[in-house]
C-alpha cells in the first residue's frame, strides 16, 4: 500500500520541476518568532515562535530548512521552509509544501559558526569556559535534519571560539593550546571521519595565534591569525601548511578576521577592522590590500557572500552596493546606489532562484530587494516588526551573470 501511494505521489507531480522565486525567513528583533514570506506573490505565508530571541540564521546546505541559532540560549531549531527537491535517480524531484517547524533540536553550548561546504555544513559549538563546557562541532545535512538526527559530531577538550571547515571526510578545525591568551584557538587540526566520530590524524606545526575567520577552494584552506593568514593545501590525502604574514602597513591592530572564498578562484579575500579587504594568494604566499572606496570615510554596514557564485556583496555608508568578483581577482566590479537611508541596522540574503539580493531593514521596517542583472533597488515587503536576520530558502535555479 505504501508503495502504490510513493508512486501515486511520483506520478501526480509528472517530474516537473517547480519554478519559485522561493521563500524568505524573517527572524524578528525584539521577539522569538520567525516570518516566513513567499516571494512570487511576496505575501506572508505563517509566523512560528521559536523558544527564544534568533541570533543567527542560516539555509541549510540544501536549501530547504531555516536554522535558528539561538546561541545565548544553547539552542538550534529547524523550520521547514516547504521548496526542494529529491534525487530520485534519473531525476531530481521538486516538492512545494507548507512551511512548517519541525520538532528536531540541538541543545549545546553555544552554538556559533555554521558553515556549508556543498551538501554538508558543519556547526562549529564553542562551549562555556565557566561552566566547564568543551567545544565541539557537527555535520549536518538536508537529509540527516529531515530524518532528525546528526550526521557526526565530535568534542574537544575544552571551550573555544572555533571553526571547522568540510572537506569530503576530512575537517580542518581548530585546538586551543595552553598558551592562548583568550577564548580563541591558536592551533589548527586535522580529523578524518569514521562513521559518526572523528579522528585526530594531524596538527599543524605553524600556530595560528587569535585564530578567527575561514574559508576554503579548490585546493587551499585559509584561517585569518592575528600575526597574518594560515594557509593549508591538500593535495589528494596530503596536506602542508604555510604562513602569510600581515602586510607592514596594515592599520594599526588590523588582521584579518573574515575570509572568503570560491571554489572558481584559488584566491581569498580577507577583511581586517571591518573596512579594509586584502587579496589573499596562497600559491605566490602574498597578501595585497583591495582598493575598494574612495576614501577613508565610507565604511561597511553590511555584507554577504555568495560562495558559488563568487561574489561578495558589500553595502556601505553612502547607501552603495560593491559587488567584489572572485573571477577578477575580488576587485569591484560593479557599483551602485541601493539605499537611500542609511541610518539603520541592515542584514542581507541571496537569492538562489534569480539575481536578487535582498536588505532588511530594522528600524525602516522594510525589506528591500536590489536587482542584480539590472542594478535597481526598490521595496519589496512593508513589515508590521523590525526585522532582524534573513534568509533565502527554496530550490536552486540555474541563471547566468
Amino acid at each position: 500500500m505504501a508503495a502504490e501511494q510513493a508512486k501515486q505521489k511520483d506520478n501526480d507531480h509528472k517530474h516537473e520541476t517547480i519554478s519559485s522565486k522561493g521563500r524568505l525567513a524573517i527572524s524578528h528583533a525584539e521577539h522569538a518568532t520567525l516570518s516566513m514570506f513567499e516571494l512570487d506573490k511576496n505575501q506572508l505565508l505563517d509566523t512560528f515562535n521559536t523558544t527564544h530571541i534568533i541570533d543567527g540564521l542560516y539555509a541549510s546546505p540544501g536549501l530547504r530548512y531555516a536554522v535558528a541559532v539561538q546561541r545565548a540560549n544553547d539552542l538550534v531549531e529547524f523550520i521547514d521552509g516547504g521548496l526542494y527537491q529529491e534525487d530520485h535517480g534519473d531525476h531530481d524531484h521538486s516538492y512545494q509544501t507548507d512551511p512548517s517547524m519541525i520538532s528536531f533540536n540541538i541543545s549545546q553550548a553555544k552554538p556559533t559558526h555554521f558553515d556549508v561546504n556543498e551538501d554538508r555544513a558543519s556547526l562549529f559549538i564553542d562551549g562555556d569556559n565557566s561552566l566547564n563546557i568543551p567545544a565541539g562541532f557537527l555535520i549536518l545535512d538536508d537529509h540527516a535534519i529531515e530524518q532528525g538526527k546528526i550526521v557526526a559530531e565530535h568534542t574537544f577538550e575544552n571551550a573555544m571560539h572555533g571553526t571547522a571547515q568540510l572537506r569530503e571526510d576530512f575537517v580542518l578545525t581548530t585546538h586551543r593550546s595552553e598558551a592562548a591568551t583568550n577564548t580563541l584557538p591558536d592551533f589548527v587540526d586535522l580529523y578524518h571521519q569514521h562513521g559518526d566520530h572523528f579522528h585526530q590524524e594531524q596538527r599543524f606545526e605553524l600556530n595560528c595565534p587569535s585564530l578567527h575567520g575561514s574559508a576554503q577552494n579548490q585546493d587551499h584552506i585559509a584561517f585569518g591569525c592575528s600575526d597574518g593568514v594560515l594557509v593549508v593545501t591538500q593535495s589528494g590525502e596530503n596536506f602542508t601548511n604555510s604562513k602569510i604574514a600581515n602586510l607592514t602597513n596594515m592599520p594599526a591592530g588590523a588582521r584579518i578576521g573574515s575570509l572568503k572564498s570560491s571554489h572558481d578562484s584559488p584566491l581569498f579575500i580577507g577583511n581586517a577592522q571591518r573596512n579594509y579587504f586584502y587579496l589573499i594568494d596562497p600559491e605566490n604566499q602574498q597578501m595585497s590590500e583591495i582598493t575598494w572606496r574612495e576614501n577613508d570615510s565610507i565604511s561597511v554596514i553590511a555584507s554577504i557572500a555568495e560562495q558559488e557564485e563568487g561574489h561578495l556583496y558589500v553595502i556601505d555608508s553612502e547607501g552603495y552596493l560593491s559587488i567584489f568578483a572572485a573571477e577578477e581577482k575580488w576587485q569591484v566590479t560593479a557599483r551602485f546606489k541601493v539605499l537611500s537611508q542609511t541610518d539603520d541596522t541592515f542584514n542581507l540574503a541571496y537569492s538562489h532562484a534569480d539575481e536578487t539580493l535582498f536588505i532588511a531593514a530594522k528600524q525602516q521596517q522594510k525589506i528591500i530587494a536590489v536587482d542584480l542583472h539590472d542594478q535597481k533597488a526598490s521595496t519589496l515587503l512593508e513589515l508590521d516588526f523590525e526585522p532582524n536576520k534573513i534568509t533565502w530558502l527554496g530550490i536552486a535555479q540555474e541563471h547566468d551573470h
